[in-house]
């Protein structure tokens, strides 16, 4: 948080994001327009982020392997000092653009080959950036909401100009679909949160493509309503950490794989939602179906279902999502230096 960013509660936020997608689509446009995506598209690319950045960036990552563009993401953990290169590109991802780790990473490449998207502007990231996407200084809540689903889409529609696509028109539209499926969603997750009174742990798995909306509702899930919970993707999650349940609720997010993964969690009559965008009726699962959409554009609303889950658990907790209960005490840069 710097001096002069104003917060809004979460729950507004979620409200607002939407709002702000004309102007993201067209900041991205003109960022993508500078870069050499010809050059990207050959090179490796290391995309650099930590806590929801990191989380939102497993989707794009997945999404260009499968094109196949070399691209991988780190959070810095594993990115000890003296750490030589490791891709021909990095893209440090930050809201505040204050996360010491993403700096670092940054500062271990060249200058010309530091790519930035940043919220806040004249952060210690979007400085040391040959080339920063600055996403406007949107007004945003303390558990990112509008500026995170912002940084979700310029990293959804840098994804498709490297690989080739014209989506632009689908992102466009994409306001009216998170619109459009909100009453439904809320209804859905509304019951399935009913069920969480006494749960000890939230299972959030999604499948490649869906990845980013686990882990990112993980962690709105212990940042907001204190909830245990943990996300990843189903492939590791189908190696042994399924024999865990019992005492648990599960959050299912994919296609075929995770339908057959929604049944068998079901089976042990344990609270089950499952989003998807194949409709489906299977006993004991709340089930919330998605417009039928390329992966990233899908995602936007898997965000915004696991923003909705967080709201709903923190009444049903009856605790404030907008409050931390730990104080953050170095995982920001300080001031306006490096």
């Amino acid at each position: 948080m710097t001096d002069n960013e104003i917060l809004i509660p979460f729950a507004q936020g979620v409200m607002q994001q939407g709002d702000a997608f004309a102007q993201t689509v067209a900041r991205t446009q003109a960022w993508i327009a500078s870069l050499d995506t010809e050059a990207m598209r050959r090179d490796t690319l290391l995309f650099a982020g930590i806590g929801a950045s990191y989380a939102v960036l497993a989707s794009p990552v997945h999404a260009l392997r499968a094109a196949g563009i070399r691209a991988f993401r780190s959070n810095g953990d594993d990115m000890p000092a003296g750490a030589p290169p490791l891709a021909d590109w990095y893209i440090g991802v930050s809201q505040s653009g204050r996360s010491p780790e993403v700096v670092r990473m940054l500062q271990q490449q060249r200058h010309e080959r530091r790519l930035t998207v940043v919220n806040q502007a004249d952060s210690p990231l979007e400085r040391i950036a040959a080339k920063p996407l600055w996403l406007g200084t949107l007004i945003d809540s303390g558990m990112s909401s509008v500026a995170l689903m912002a940084t979700s889409v310029s990293l959804g529609l840098l994804t498709d100009a490297l690989i080739g696509r014209d989506t632009q028109a689908e992102w466009q539209r994409l306001p009216e679909q998170l619109t459009a499926l909100r009453p439904a969603a809320e209804a859905v997750i509304a019951r399935f949160a009913a069920r969480l009174q006494d749960v000890g742990c939230i299972d959030l798995v999604g499948a490649g493509g869906s990845l980013s909306a686990a882990e990112q509702g993980a962690l709105l899930l212990r940042e907001g309503p204190k909830a245990a919970a943990m996300g990843m993707g189903t492939r590791h999650y189908l190696h042994g950490m399924t024999d865990a349940v019992g005492n648990t609720a599960h959050v299912v997010i994919g296609g075929e794989r995770e339908v057959l993964l929604a049944k068998q969690m079901a089976a042990f009559k344990v609270p089950v939602l499952l989003i998807t965008d194949t409709p489906q009726t299977i006993p004991g699962v709340e089930t919330l179906t998605l417009p039928s959409l390329p992966p990233l554009q899908r995602l936007t609303l898997e965000l915004l279902a696991m923003e909705l889950l967080a709201i709903h658990l923190g009444v049903v907790l009856g605790r404030d999502i907008n409050a931390s209960i730990v104080e953050r005490i170095d995982t920001k840069i300080s001031g306006a230096g490096l």
